[in-house]
């Protein structure tokens, strides 16, 4: 598929994994929470591009400029978000991204029935590649996304249960 004002081809991003890895410092007053995540992006048919991505002036391969295109949506303060550099592996044709970020993150926490309620706790990202920008890309999220929140050695203070799968 090729972007119709650059002529080039479109790269495909496919979300496949998202793990919430810790939780930590629910705050109630600023309505915030800490948490630790990994995500690991697909470049489809990426593989046999490697050699031709671009090399940056800071070393970085343009894989990883991909990488750096995740920004927190529900990050609860400028610069309160930081990301590992990206880990970049070949799999079959494509190549796999896999990179461990973490922050502060805004919620705003319902608390009529304090102490006694409970909390829903959502990390919202974007993705910022579109089809017509100077990387033409599209991102859809897997049909096999694997999303988790690993929890074991997890003992927290009171009860608690995730939502969904």
């Amino acid at each position: 598929r090729l972007c119709r004002s650059t002529r080039m081809a479109v790269q495909q991003i496919e979300l496949e994994r998202f793990d919430v890895l810790k939780i930590q410092s629910i705050d109630t007053v600023s309505q915030s929470f800490y948490a630790r995540c990994f995500v690991q992006l697909r470049l489809i048919g990426a593989r046999n591009r490697q050699e031709s991505f671009v090399t940056f002036g800071n070393g970085a391969k343009s894989a990883e400029w991909y990488a750096k295109q995740i920004e927190p949506y529900n990050s609860f303060e400028h610069d309160s978000f930081k990301m590992d550099s990206p880990k970049i592996k070949a799999e079959g044709e494509d190549l796999l991204i896999e990179v461990r970020m973490e922050g502060r993150f805004s919620q705003p926490m319902q608390l009529h029935d304090f102490p006694f309620d409970s909390q829903e706790l959502s990390i919202e990202f974007l993705i910022l590649c579109r089809v017509d920008g100077p990387v033409p890309s599209e991102v859809n999220v897997s049909p096999r996304v694997s999303c988790s929140l690993v929890d074991s050695g997890f003992a927290p203070r009171f009860p608690w249960r995730r939502k969904g799968g």
